[in-house]
């Protein structure tokens, strides 16, 4: 059975997968956008629904982000050891 470090280690590497996962998404909604804004006539609704699915990717991207830094600062840094 693997210790809590382990598990908390596994969640973590997990949740950056996560975060590089809605960076793709992200750029995928840019995309979107971008060949729907080529067409003529152009969709302004979808392209409003392409900004809105990224603005809410962005949020969840920087709270993340700040989750995994709160957790990673809250464990400080590992001290040397005085013989070294």
């Amino acid at each position: 059975m693997k210790n809590g470090n382990q598990k908390t280690g596994q969640l973590l590497d997990s949740a950056v997968d996560l975060m590089f996962e809605i960076h793709l998404m992200r750029g995928d909604c840019c995309l979107a956008a971008r060949s729907i804004s080529a067409k003529t006539p152009i969709d302004e609704a979808a392209i409003e629904e392409c900004a809105r699915l990224e603005e809410s990717l962005a949020k969840v991207y920087r709270n993340l982000q700040s989750t995994l830094k709160a957790i990673q600062n809250s464990r400080g840094k590992p001290r040397k050891r005085a013989s070294e």
